[in-house]
């Protein structure tokens, strides 16, 4: 019997092994054009048989049992395909499918921003879909897969250091004060979005904050998890999801098991990294060169010019040194010996590595996905490392005619160790970015800097989404979808200084745990129902409640008493913190479709929402849209040559609440002279509301010569009333805190457009090419008498961009040669005036890509990404310290001796570089990266043929970079968008070391 069960799971017919008379089934499936396609499905229908098509097209099914069987080929964007197949005993039945392209797929089922399920073709709004399966660079990031996949899609941040996150923007800013990230959802679960907050660091314990990263939950997911992703960008299409909503909504849809034998994938991913030179005049890599680990393919940084070997007392004499100095002809930092080579005890490259095994089959009532992964990276920074694991178990049952159980399970667990960086004291970009200005003794000698390696940074992190969606459809026309799920994300980061640390001597250490949960409750039900001949109705109903629980607890301690391994508990000084946070969203909403022939769609809808957070007096708020669809192309008139077209306009309103606690009187709890007291915190605002953002969009999707080309238009226009401004508290009322208030205006237009193109369309041969273009411009209207404030990393101020790059005082002869230099002062008032720059965020983007397909089924793709019309600030380091810096080198008397300028130089550059000027900074932001360039090659021929595909992957990520005005800094380091309320996810700008360039090769079989 266990040997029956174990055959039946392995999908061989029981029979057949038995001596039942079989045969095979063989084949090739290939596009419109003649090409070959990949990772089609392609099984008999009934049976538990089948298996995936290779790079060539073929596939090939065994022990078919004797007779007629139906043959059915399928795979996401191509639809399905069905053929009659009869198999004879010991033969060989050919079946050849040939899949249209659906370029628009009108009639595909989407379910983001629609009430249950939807074809596209009813939907008014734009909806970008993204099939995993399409992405040709494995990356093993989600932020990776996201990043440049769409217009109006943003991706900000990143660094140098291994498990930083990203931050998310969609169609830009639609709030000052709340955080412009969108809500995700993983299978219908919400998922923690932002990122992890950093490290607190609290009154006893100095730092606590050493590594500055910001772990982002979305990337704990396995990509290869997931099938595909669907995003909403603004409120004309997210209206019912309510009050959490108006920054848009990604919705992530995870692998699922199909009926036939298991289909098994394993993957192998091996990559390295390199530094990209961010420095000038001689100054590559900003002192930094000592600290980062090169390339396992050789060399170390950029064409091998420097070694891994750093400086040591055998170097003395070494021209190779980046410490040589040439007029002493000697090495400035040799001197002491074995004592002094801290900064060369961590050899090694990058090394990164990705393992992923996957099983997915399933028989009529049973179908399941199982896999799990492994991540060990070893990162550009000399303490940069980290280990991930992922789970998936997905299965759907079908228990009883008519319903359908969906459980879905993904647990992570990721262990980063990071190396102390960035804006503090202890970080090593700070100390050897300013030389001899640093915190240590010996005019920047690495040697010294690295007593700061023996502080230890580590964060674990942990999550589990866990759900379960139960469909019933008692009758054809009417379903029932239910959605419970939990989503719980643990981060603990430890920050320990050991006894003798140069910092704090008597130890410091610092523990902070974060807590946050996610519970989910969701409830659609759809009743389709003709109204006349030609009209049908499709009216749907629901409510969804997701309650948000946040924990978090910090201690630290210092002065040990010489514990091996310290704790909290054993420090003679300590002290704690801790924080709760409970916030419940619910609302109900009513939709209704109409069809009129299948060719006109009109949808309109409400949603009602309550929110713990919302002032007492202030109620329930109502979001309100209205959509319309024409398929232009299914009218009689529109001759068929013309190809497909669909118009589409939708308007609607969802909104953002306010903090947990801002509506609320809090008071802040102080001890005086040992007995308790407190002091007034936070004013309270009973009448405090969410922002409320609404849309309208209007835009078309279109294809051409038989679907060889296509095109997707939007232009939107947004508006956010009440939105929620920081007023300043009277003095009177005891509270000096500024209190938010909804009195204020926000404004967001912009476009987006996609075309791609199948240029060459052969068997042999194929090119596809792909351009989208986005532009966003956000001002604000109205502060509702407020004055212009910071946030967002800019000024926010009636009139001007959100943010907007500001400058308190302008050179006002910039150009001129001379010894000194005057501010802007139009008033003659003495006190500079300040200036407009410009605005602070990108306000467009080009993403083009491209894909070569070449005899052998060898495929070269290519994306990038450019981002302009904004400003930045660089200053990479701080001038008004009287720190030497590169931006100034070619002004310097002597760059390598001291901050002395030239006689003659401009007036913007002697300010510049002038410690008591150290101002005017800004610069042109416009740049653009090549994303990644992927080469696949199948590699068939080495396995036997029960294997269905397999895969080579070369992929070289982040190794072209252009910047109009700063050709050599990397402006995605000072994007600033990591400041304030959206600063989780990014960390600080200045003095910290940008990505590397990497190269990774990966190994992928499906059998």
């Amino acid at each position: 019997m266990a040997a029956v069960a174990a055959v039946a799971f392995l999908g061989i017919p029981a029979g057949g092994v038995a001596g039942q008379e079989t045969g095979s089934i063989s084949g090739v499936v290939t596009d419109p054009g003649g090409g070959p396609l990949a990772d089609v499905q392609v099984y008999v229908v009934g049976l538990n048989l089948g298996g995936l098509t290779r790079a060539n097209g073929r596939f090939i099914v065994l022990n078919v049992p004797v007779g007629t069987h139906t043959l059915r080929a399928e795979r996401i964007g191509l639809g399905s395909i069905d053929q009659e197949v009869t198999v004879t005993a010991g033969g060989t039945a050919t079946a050849d499918f040939q899949m249209q392209q659906q370029a628009l797929g009108l009639d595909e089922i989407v379910v983001t921003g629609a009430a249950g399920a939807a074809r596209r073709r009813e939907i008014g709004n734009s909806i970008t879909q993204l099939n995993v399966a399409d992405v040709p660079d494995r990356p093993t990031q989600v932020s990776d897969l996201l990043q440049g996949s769409a217009p109006g899609i943003e991706l900000t941040g990143g660094g140098g250091q291994v498990g930083q996150g990203k931050q998310i923007r969609l169609r830009g800013n639609s709030s000052v004060s709340m955080t412009n990230q969108p809500i995700i959802y993983v299978d219908g679960v919400r998922l923690m979005d932002g990122a992890f907050p950093r490290a607190r660091s609290i009154a006893v314990s100095p730092q606590g904050r050493g590594a500055q990263i910001t772990a982002s939950p979305l990337d704990n997911i396995n990509p290869n998890d997931i099938e595909r992703i669907e995003v909403i960008k603004g409120s004309a299409a997210t209206t019912l999801y309510g009050t959490e909503a108006s920054a848009g909504v990604i919705q992530i849809f995870t692998k699922r098991g199909t009926s036939g034998a298991p289909v098994w994938t394993v993957e192998t991913q091996q990559g390295t990294g390199w530094a990209k030179k961010y420095g000038v005049n001689g100054v590559d890599y900003m002192h930094m060169e000592h600290f980062l680990r090169g390339s396992w393919l050789g060399g170390g940084y950029e064409g091998g010019e420097y070694s891994r070997e750093c400086v040591t007392a055998n170097s003395v004499d070494d021209p190779s040194s980046p410490a040589y100095d040439e007029t002493t002809q000697n090495d400035r930092w040799a001197g002491a010996n074995s004592s002094a080579d801290g900064a060369c005890r961590y050899p090694g490259a990058q090394w990164y590595q990705n393992y992923n095994l996957s099983v997915r089959g399933g028989g009529e009532n049973l179908q399941y996905f199982l896999s799990g992964g492994y991540q060990n990276d070893n990162g550009m920074l000399p303490l940069d490392a980290q280990e991930k694991y992922t789970l998936q178990a997905n299965f759907t049952m079908s228990p009883i005619d008519n319903m359908q159980i969906q459980w879905s399970t993904g647990l992570n667990s990721q262990h980063i160790t990071s190396t102390p960086s960035g804006n503090n004291l202890s970080g090593i970009e700070l100390q050897m970015m300013r030389q001899e200005r640093n915190y240590f003794p010996g005019d920047g000698d690495p040697r010294e800097v690295a007593q700061a390696l023996d502080y230890d940074f580590q964060l674990a992190l942990e999550g589990v989404t866990t759900g379960l969606t139960v469909s019933y459809n008692p009758i054809a026309d009417l379903t029932n979808r239910f959605t419970v799920g939990y989503d719980y994300r643990q981060q603990e980061a430890r920050n320990l200084m050991p006894i003798g640390f140069w910092e704090v001597p008597e130890g410091s250490l610092t523990t902070d745990v974060f807590q946050k949960r996610l519970l989910t409750f969701d409830y659609v039900g759809n009743y389709r129902f003709q109204l006349t001949d030609g009209l049908r109705s499709n009216f749907s109903w629901g409510g969804q409640a997701i309650g948000n629980d946040l924990r978090q607890v910090t201690a630290g301690g210092t002065n040990f008493p010489g514990a091996v391994e310290p704790t909290v508990s054993s420090a003679a000084i300590r002290v704690s913190e801790e924080t709760r946070q409970r916030v419940w969203n619910a609302g109900f909403f009513l939709q209704n479709i109409f069809d009129i022939a299948d060719k006109y769609f009109i949808t309109a809808g409400v949603r009602v929402d309550g929110n713990s957070a919302f002032g007492s007096g202030f109620g329930l708020q109502t979001y309100p849209k209205v959509s319309g669809s024409w398929i232009v192309s299914d009218e009689g008139f529109w001759p068929e040559s013309f190809g497909t077209l669909k118009l589409r306009s939708a308007y609607g309103t969802s909104g953002r609440a306010p903090g947990t606690f801002d509506a609320v009187r809090t008071w802040n709890p102080v001890g005086y002279i040992g007995a308790p007291a407190f002091l007034p915190q936070n004013r309270g605002n009973s009448e405090l509301g969410p922002e409320v953002t609404k849309e309208f969009e209007l835009g078309f999707d279109a294809a051409w010569l038989n679907d060889r080309i296509d095109a997707t238009f939007t232009y939107y226009r947004q508006r956010t009333t009440d939105a929620l401004m920081s007023v300043s508290a009277i003095p009177s009322l005891g509270f000096s805190s500024s209190q938010l208030e909804n009195v204020g205006e926000l404004a967001n237009n912009g476009l987006e457009f996609q075309i791609n193109a199948a240029a060459i369309e052969g068997a042999t041969w194929g090119l596809d090419l792909g351009l989208g273009i986005s532009t966003t411009k956000t001002e604000v209207i109205d502060l509702g008498g407020t004055q212009p404030f910071n946030a967002l990393s800019g000024r926010i101020a009636e009139g001007y961009p959100v943010p907007a790059a500001w400058d308190d005082r302008r050179v006002a002869n910039p150009d001129e040669i001379g010894n000194d230099y005057e501010y802007v002062d139009a008033d003659n008032d003495g006190v500079p005036d300040e200036q407009f720059i410009g605005p602070k965020f990108p306000t467009h983007f080009v993403t083009p890509s491209l894909t070569l397909r070449v005899p052998g089924n060898i495929s070269i793709s290519a994306r990038g990404e450019y981002r302009g019309g904004n400003f930045v600030e660089v200053n990479p380091m701080p001038i008004n310290r009287s720190v030497r810096s590169p931006l100034c080198f070619p002004y310097y008397v002597d760059p390598a001796a001291s901050n002395e300028l030239k006689a003659d130089i401009p007036n913007i550059w002697r300010e510049r570089c002038d410690p008591s000027g150290a101002d005017d900074y800004w610069f042109d932001a416009d740049y653009f990266k090549l994303r990644s360039v992927s080469a696949t090659v199948p590699v068939d021929f080495v396995f036997p043929e029960r294997v269905s595909n397999a895969m080579l992957t070369f992929t070289l990520a982040n190794a072209f970079d252009w910047y109009r005005e700063i050709p050599w800094y990397d402006l995605e380091l000072n994007s600033d968008a990591g400041s304030g309320v959206d600063g989780e996810g990014i960390g600080n700008a200045s003095e910290r070391t940008p990505s590397p360039a990497t190269f990774r090769i990966s190994l992928r079989v499906t059998f």
